[in-house]
Parts: structure tokens; sequence; C-alpha cells
């Protein structure tokens, strides 16, 4: 009784060390008859994915026609990847994000795979997909304390095929839905270097134009008006050029790439409450060091990084060895983490966000099998 007591009593330690600070919320695919969305009477899947630091919740939904006539495509009305919350309009939750691979949005294909990477210290997760050319992904991270999402999106080509072109597209409406509401605005972009007023187009310049803050005069909160304004991060990184194109209703922002860079780096506030002078003085305080966190982030999960493999299996033979009997007894299970630890430890350090994101998840499942051998070999010894 006291070992069994023991036992749990260590377990529970071990569960209660991993308390979240950040947490990812996946609500899982579900499938709805369509109407609007597509077809009427085709499926439609839909699904929404939540980062909470306990002082700001983003909430991205996905949704995508999965009807067999259209292949490997996911038709949507509007976009298939929005961000509802903080508020649904600025960056647009029913779609604010595309991301064309040689002219053709790769959002609007076959999701290969939704999966958090980690919550804790960090909160992340993944969306794949299946492009003709090649498999695209983003990383979404919300850090403690952080108001905004960090982004990494990356682009693999497929065998035999080649990336001639890329290019991320955002959408906001700032603060407020103007036309919808039979309203007019005063939309804005600012960047470090210039402001720009709506019906007019800014070219943006890749090594100054850090930040870009998304706003509306009419629209501010200082006046009662809106939910308050949006901006983006753009690391310079492989960007060759940029455009915002300012209607008096969307703002729609266009980012080129270097194909063979292989990844774009981007961040998005909503600051929904704010007054635009706040948000304003906010982004020229800290944008320059927002944006050095983003490049210096490196977006595979915590225990990916820092996994030593031959540490790994020292410490688990140490472990068999200590826990005797118990050991012996679970030695199988012990060999077959050792064996897809490996395996995919392999495909991982050639940069296969699904193979991060398996070895991810098994040594963080196998945290408990190791404390369990860790019980045994301080009882045993």
């Amino acid at each position: 009784m006291k070992r069994t007591l023991l036992v749990l009593l260590l377990l529970l330690a071990a569960g209660l060390a991993r308390a979240a600070e950040v947490s990812v919320r996946d609500s899982g695919p579900s499938t709805h008859p369509g109407t609007w969305e597509c077809v009427r009477g085709h499926t439609i899947q839909a699904r929404q994915l939540v980062l909470d630091n306990g002082k700001i919740r983003y909430a991205f939904a996905y949704t995508g026609c999965i009807d067999p006539s259209h292949g490997e495509e996911r038709p949507a009305s509007e976009g298939n990847f929005g961000m509802p919350e903080p508020t649904r309009c600025n960056f647009y939750a029913g779609g604010f994000i595309g991301i064309a691979i040689n002219g053709k949005d790769a959002v609007r294909y076959r999701v290969i795979e939704a999966a958090t990477l980690e919550t804790g210290a960090r909160g992340s997760f993944q969306v794949l997909f299946n492009h003709p050319d090649a498999v695209v992904g983003m990383r979404l991270m919300l850090l403690p304390g952080g108001n905004h999402v960090l982004c990494c999106v990356q682009w693999k080509p497929k065998p035999e095929a080649t990336v001639n072109s890329v290019a991320v597209t955002l959408r906001c409406y700032p603060s407020y839905f103007t036309t919808f509401n039979h309203r007019d605005g005063d939309r804005h972009c600012m960047t470090p270097r210039t402001d720009e007023k709506e019906t007019r187009t800014l070219a943006l310049v890749p090594a100054e134009d850090a930040w870009l803050y998304y706003y509306d005069t009419i629209f501010d909160v200082a006046r009662g008006e809106g939910d308050g304004p949006c901006a983006a991060l753009v690391a310079p990184e492989g960007l060759t050029s940029g455009a915002v194109s300012l209607g008096s209703y969307m703002v729609g922002t266009t980012l080129n790439y270097r194909p063979e860079a292989g990844t774009a780096r981007l961040g998005f506030y909503d600051l929904a409450g704010l007054k635009n002078a706040e948000a304003e003085a906010y982004l020229k305080q800290h944008g320059a060091a927002d944006l050095a966190e983003l490049r210096a982030t490196d977006f595979r999960p915590a225990v990916v990084q820092h996994f030593d493999a031959a540490k790994f299996r020292d410490e688990t033979a140490k472990l068999l060895a200590g826990a005797a009997g118990d050991g012996q007894r679970l030695k199988p299970k012990v060999d077959e983490l050792l064996g897809k630890v490996t395996a995919e430890q392999g495909a991982a350090d050639t940069a296969d966000w699904q193979a991060e994101a398996r070895l991810s998840g098994l040594l963080r499942t196998s945290e408990e099998l190791l404390w369990e051998l860790r019980i045994f070999a301080m009882l045993n010894g």
C-alpha cells in the first residue's frame, strides 16, 4: 500500500510540474451540411484551434468543403482559415490568410495534418496543406504574456515539382465592418517608414517596413467607435516585395517571397480594445523588439530542440537496470519507444514538420513511462 501511494504521489507531482502557462485547445474536425459555404448539400468540414495565455485568447477557424467532386481542393465561400477571436473584424474571421504557391492558394487544399505541438512555456500548433506542388505548413505560437501570435510558414516542394513563386496574402477589416454596416470609414496602414490612406496602394520596402499597422481614424475606440486596430509583423528574410491595397472596406496585403527561401515569418496582433494612439505607441516602442523575437524564435517544439538521442538512450538504460524486475517488465515498452524515437528523429532532422510533431508527441507521452521507471528505480534501490 505504501509503495502504491508513493507511485501515485510521484506521478501526480510529475503532472503538476507540467501545468500549462499557455494552452492550446483543438476542437477536432466536425462536419455539417453546406448551405452558403459551397454547393448546397455538400459536406463542410470545420475546426477551431485556440491559443490562450490568460492575458489574451486567439481563436483560428478552418472551413472547407470535402465533397469528393472537389478532389484535393477544399472550396470555401470566403476563405478557409480565419481568426474569429479576439474580434471577427481585423484579421478576418471568415478567412484572413492565403499562401499562393505557383499562383494557387495552398490553404484551399486538403489538410494533411492539424496538430498541437506544445503547451506550457509556449503554446503552438501546426496545420499542413496538400498543395499540388508542395507540402505547405503554418505554425502559430503564443508566448506567456504576449499580445500577438508568432507565425512561421513553410513550403517544401514535392518530388518532380518546382516552386516558381510564393506569395502570402492577408485580409483585414480594421476595427469595423464599414460597408457591411452602411458606414464610411477612413482606413490607414502605417509602417515605421510611412503612413498611407484608403483607396491607395502602399508599396512595401522589405528592409524598412517591419510592422504594418492597420487602423481607421473614424472607427477608433477613443471616439467610442469600432473594436480597435490590428497589426502584422513582417520579417525581411526571403521577402522580395510587398504591397498593401487600402480599400474603403477590406485591406489586402500581398507579400512575395523567394521560392528557395522555404520559410516566411510573420506576427499577428489583434489590438481589440485599444485606442489608435495606444496601439501606435505600442508598435513604435515595442515593434523592433517584437520583430527581433520573431526572427530569433525556434519554432520547433522545445522537447525536439533539446532532445539528445544518446543521452535519452543512456538514461533509459540506467533506469531499466535500476528498476530491476520492474524494469524487465517495462523493457518491451521502452524498446518500442526507442525504436519510434530513432525513426522520427532521422526525419525531423530534415525539417520534416510532421516528423517533428510525431517526435514531440512521443517525447511528451514518454514522460509518464520514464517517471514510472524512476520511481521503480528509487524503490528497488
